[in-house]
């Protein structure tokens, strides 16, 4: 039966209790689910937890669980019904979330999540493809936007893969489990994703061409920039480290200064 929102719902005892181990709970831990679905990972995180909110945007699921837990007399639980990417969430700074992220609105609830800093610690399951993507770094096919975004706000690490015959219904695809810690990064100079994304529009380019195609600059400043950055200006945006996006930002950002 296809569901309502195209969920795939874990069904594996086993790999829901390693999902839940990973996040190394505490009694004294508050935390977020994204999407409980029918609540394997939330009956398995309420006993050991001081505080469990879970949103879910189908209602169904939703009074489905409030029933759960009303029969079992549970008092540390709130089910709150809800679209996450239009969710406030909590202020608590110790605050730990776990999901198994649908796969349509995945990156999107990543987006939404990692700059804030009212939590320290996710665990996620996507689609190997996007953790990939989280997690690639400089020189690998897989390397982009998200990457740097992702390294940017946390540190990451890609824990196991799930077959797709542990999930009803079975998805086409093999998900991924990945733990996120947060940095708690200040935010960065307003053009500095603003120069990622541009770069890597035009992957296939040189980053001397990316330099020269954004804010209107040109070929010789770009050079200048590159030349006191010791950045090779034949190279492709998917060369570049991190700390190489930061350093052009700032040397960008002092060029279009000059300009006003």
């Amino acid at each position: 039966m296809r569901q309502k929102y195209g969920q795939n719902f874990l069904v594996d005892n086993n790999i829901a209790k390693n999902i839940v181990r990973s996040l190394n709970l505490s009694t004294v831990d508050n935390v977020l689910e994204i999407g409980p679905g029918k609540g394997i990972l939330t009956k398995l995180v309420q006993p050991g937890v001081k505080f469990l909110t879970c949103v879910d945007i189908d209602l169904q699921l939703v009074d489905n669980l409030k029933r759960y837990f009303a029969l079992n007399n549970v008092k540390n639980v709130k089910i709150v019904n809800e679209d996450f990417l239009k969710y406030e969430m909590l202020e608590e700074s110790s605050l730990k979330i776990i999901s198994n992220l649908p796969y349509n609105v995945g990156t999107a609830i990543v987006q939404k999540m990692l700059p804030l800093n009212n939590w320290s610690e996710a665990v996620f399951m996507l689609q190997k493809e996007v953790v990939s993507r989280l997690t690639a770094k400089p020189g690998s096919k897989d390397y982009g936007y998200i990457s740097i975004f992702t390294s940017y706000y946390t540190e990451s690490e890609i824990l196991f893969d799930v077959s797709p015959k542990c999930f009803s219904p079975t998805p086409k695809v093999i998900s991924s489990v990945i733990r996120l810690k947060n940095k708690i990064s200040k935010e960065p100079n307003p053009l500095f994703f603003e120069f990622v994304k541009h770069a890597f529009s035009m992957r296939r380019k040189t980053i001397l061409n990316a330099i020269a195609s954004f804010k209107e600059l040109d070929k010789c400043k770009g050079l200048e920039i590159m030349d006191n950055l010791k950045i090779s200006p034949l190279l492709r945006p998917d060369n570049l480290s991190i700390l190489d996006f930061l350093s052009l930002t700032i040397e960008i950002k002092k060029y279009t200064i000059c300009r006003v």
